[in-house]
């Protein structure tokens, strides 16, 4: 009998462990769209009101916890002699999650001081809306997922028990 409670316990502990899982990467996805999307605003308004350079930006951005990465990489490239835009293109591609790479990918960072700003605004505004998408999404996911996780261990330890 200790047997079976143990299995069943066990079961019951799989399925938690798997919902957390599930649950932390869609966090860490939010995280970063939030972060992007902050990032590129913070580039946007360091360009219109302080007239920083982009290599500068590139370098303040870099200090990001989650998304810097992607900066750090752009600087690396260009330390290299690649241009920025391709430099931007190669680094995002890096990127894990589909959708803000496909966004980040359409960025362009060559014009004029007004045309980079509205595209860094854009993509931005892009980002915060496919987040918000993305967080309702997953609240309803979430719900359905624990509800067949919950269904399932407890079919399973009645077969069990």
């Amino acid at each position: 009998m200790m047997g079976k409670f143990l299995g069943a316990l066990l079961i019951c502990g799989a399925g938690a462990w798997s919902l957390g899982q599930k649950w932390r990467q869609g966090r860490e996805e939010e995280r970063f769209y939030a972060d992007m999307a902050a990032s590129l605003e913070q580039a946007e308004s360091s360009i219109r009101f302080r007239r920083l350079p982009v290599p500068d930006i590139l370098r303040e951005q870099a200090q990001r916890t989650t998304c810097g990465w992607i900066y750090s990489q752009v600087i690396q490239h260009m330390k290299r002699g690649v241009p920025l835009q391709e430099s931007w293109t190669r680094s995002v591609t890096d990127v894990p999650y589909k959708s803000p790479k496909t966004i980040l990918q359409t960025l362009e960072w060559s014009g004029d001081e007004d045309r980079i700003c509205l595209n860094l605004r854009r993509t931005a505004a892009q980002l915060r809306e496919t987040l918000s998408q993305l967080t309702s999404q997953r609240k309803q996911t979430q719900k359905l997922s624990l509800a067949l996780t919950a269904s399932a261990c407890g079919l399973l330890v009645i077969l069990l028990l």
